[in-house]
C-alpha cells in the first residue's frame, strides 16, 4: 500500500508535468502553421539558422555559394560558414551585424558582388528583439541540435583521404561558355559598385564593434578570372579595402583545383582551399 504522503507527491508531480506539457505544447499547436513556416525556413537555410539560434562562433565566413561549398567540417578551426547559396557577403554581414554578440574574426569572399542584401533573409535570421514568436527560440535550438545530429556526417575521412588522390576531371565547357558570356556583360557594374559601398559601410561598422575582417578572392575555373565581371569585383573590393594586411596571401594550389561547374569546386578542391584558409586563421587567431 502506497503511503499517503508518497501518493500526494506523485500526484503533484503528475499535475506539474501535465501543466508543463500544456504550457509548452499548446502555444505551439495554436500557432502551428506560422511556426511550421519558421522551421521550414530553418531547414532551407540550416547554416543561417544555426548561426541565429546557437552561440556565436569566434570565426565566421560570409560570401556566395563559392565559399558555401567550403564546408565547416573541412576546417580544424571552429567556425560558422554563413555564406549563402545564390546570395552575397553583404546579406551574411547584415545578419551578423544585427546581433549584439559578434565573431572575433570574419572572412569575406568577394567574388560575387552583384547581389544586393536580401531583406527577407535578414528579417528571418537576423537578431530582432521585436520579431514575433521570440518565445519559440528554445524550440528552434532543440530542433537545430537534433537535425544537425541526425544529418551531420563527419568529414574527417574525406579530409584525410581526398587530398592524397589525384584530381578528377569534369566536362564543364557548356557551363563555362554560358558563364563567360554572362561575365563579359557590363550589366552588373552599377549594382556591384553600390554593393561594394554597402560592404565598405558594413565592415566599418563591424570593425568599430571589435571585429577583425579579412577578404579572400577564390580562384575561378578557366578564364573567368580575367572576365570583366571578375576584374570589376576585384577592382571594387580592393578600392574599398586597400589595406594589404586585410588580404591574406593564400596559396590555393590552383593546378590541383577542379570545378564541377563554372562556380563550384569539387569536394577535394574545397578541402584543399579550406586547409589553406585554416592555416591563415590559425595564424591570426593565435599570433606568435
Amino acid at each position: 500500500m502506497t503511503p499517503p504522503v508518497a501518493g500526494k507527491r506523485r500526484t503533484y508531480l503528475l499535475v506539474a508535468l501535465l501543466l508543463w506539457l500544456a504550457c509548452t505544447t499548446l502555444p505551439v499547436l495554436w500557432h502551428y502553421s506560422q511556426l511550421y513556416a519558421r522551421i521550414y525556413d530553418d531547414r532551407r537555410f540550416p547554416a543561417l539558422s544555426r548561426y541565429s539560434v546557437e552561440p556565436t562562433s569566434e570565426v565566421a565566413l560570409v560570401g556566395s555559394s563559392m565559399i558555401f561549398r567550403v564546408y565547416e567540417g573541412y576546417f580544424q578551426t571552429r567556425l560558422r560558414n554563413v555564406a549563402i547559396v545564390g546570395g552575397s557577403p553583404i546579406t551574411g554581414l547584415a545578419i551578423i551585424a544585427s546581433d549584439p554578440a559578434l565573431p572575433r574574426i570574419i572572412v569575406v569572399e568577394t567574388n560575387i558582388l552583384s547581389r544586393p542584401v536580401d531583406p527577407a533573409l535578414v528579417e528571418k535570421f537576423g537578431n530582432d528583439a521585436a520579431a514575433p514568436f521570440r518565445w519559440f527560440k528554445p524550440y528552434r535550438v532543440a530542433v537545430s541540435y537534433i537535425y544537425y545530429w541526425l544529418k551531420y556526417k563527419s568529414e574527417s575521412d574525406n579530409v584525410a583521404r581526398l587530398p592524397r588522390q589525384p584530381p578528377s576531371s569534369y566536362d564543364i565547357k557548356t557551363s563555362l561558355d554560358a558563364t563567360e558570356v554572362e561575365y563579359d556583360s557590363h550589366g552588373f557594374d552599377r549594382q556591384m559598385a553600390e554593393n561594394a559601398e554597402t560592404l565598405r559601410r558594413q565592415v566599418a561598422d563591424l570593425e568599430s564593434r571589435g571585429c577583425r575582417i579579412y577578404f579572400v578572392e577564390l580562384s575561378y575555373p578557366g578564364n573567368l578570372g580575367n572576365s570583366h565581371f571578375a576584374q570589376t569585383a576585384r577592382s571594387l573590393a580592393h578600392k574599398a579595402f586597400p589595406d594589404r594586411e586585410k588580404w591574406p596571401e593564400i596559396d590555393y594550389h590552383l593546378p590541383e583545383l577542379r570545378w564541377v561547374d563554372a562556380s563550384h569546386m569539387d569536394e577535394r578542391s574545397a578541402i584543399i582551399v579550406a586547409k589553406e584558409i585554416d592555416g591563415f586563421l590559425g595564424r591570426v587567431a593565435n599570433p606568435g
